[in-house]
């Protein structure tokens, strides 16, 4: 019988835009999905890694807005159904959150994870690894799926069908403060969408408030949030921000494409694209 979580979070303002939830507020909330989860059919995150010494890494990320665009004075609450599945190895796992308020949907986030072994429990750095058997053990058949169903999501590049470029390629750096990071001082998924965001919004100090682009960037909803992670990046080091954006070919959406990477770097370490209404 499939394992499943359900758990409700009263909303507050500073979950939401002006628009919608912000991307930022469903992944953090899909993290607690995920602790929660755990906690209930695995074990806790603590014990995930001092007791039974694995971790986990995001590969990928899908966030699907459901329209209309739930907004502060819609809903008091937000409830998330949460379920994950592993491969047969033990090696990939993925998470899937649904979000409702009231019996409305709202979003649907699908993340794909890799797991790894620690090798020092100070640094908590590690290796590719698996989960334990007792762990594994813990997953019921229908939960578990192949291998290439992962590896496959793993890989996967969006390819959009482009239209009109709206924005040559704009460059920003910012130091990965631990603003940006978690307890290992690696970057955190969560912050790094934010970093995203905030690139595109940025776009108004750049241009004039009339500019198209502008109007674009800030004024219209994000409908999909599409990251893939490659390599990752750790406190101080310097992060090169790259943002261009173009119309779909039907010019039904404005496509922002995102790469992280180092400075000196021509090798990509993230890539996020926000899919927003075209306005």
């Amino acid at each position: 019988m499939t394992n499943h979580t359900v758990f409700k979070e009263a909303l507050y303002p500073t979950q939401f835009s002006a628009l919608q939830l912000r991307p930022r507020t469903l992944l953090d909330i899909a993290m607690n999905g995920l602790a929660r989860y755990m906690a209930e059919h695995l074990t806790t995150f603590p014990d995930f890694i001092y007791h039974h010494r694995a971790a986990m890494v995001i590969r990928t990320v899908h966030l699907d807005y459901v329209p209309p665009d739930l907004c502060f004075a819609d809903a008091s609450w937000l409830e998330m159904h949460v379920g994950m599945a592993v491969n047969r190895t033990g090696e990939w796992l993925s998470l899937a959150v649904d979000y409702q308020a009231g019996n409305r949907p709202v979003a649907r986030v699908r993340i794909i994870l890799r797991v790894l072994t620690l090798v020092d429990s100070d640094s908590l750095s590690a290796q590719l690894g698996q989960l334990p058997e007792s762990l594994l053990a813990r997953f019921p058949a229908d939960q578990r799926q192949s291998t290439e169903t992962f590896t496959g999501q793993a890989r996967a590049t969006p390819l959009f069908q482009r239209g009109p470029q709206l924005v040559a390629v704009q460059r920003q750096e910012t130091t990965l403060t631990r603003t940006y990071c978690e307890v290992a001082d690696q970057w955190s998924f969560v912050e790094m969408s934010e970093m995203a965001t905030t690139a595109r919004e940025r776009l108004f100090e750049t241009f004039s408030s009339s500019n198209d682009i502008v109007r674009q960037a800030v004024g219209a909803p994000v409908r999909r949030l599409i990251a893939s992670y490659r390599r990752p990046m750790f406190v101080f080091d310097r992060c090169c921000t790259l943002t261009q954006a173009y119309m779909s070919r039907d010019t039904k959406h404005a496509i922002f494409e995102h790469t992280f990477q180092l400075p000196a770097s021509q090798k990509p370490h993230l890539h996020i694209w926000e899919i927003l209404d075209a306005i």
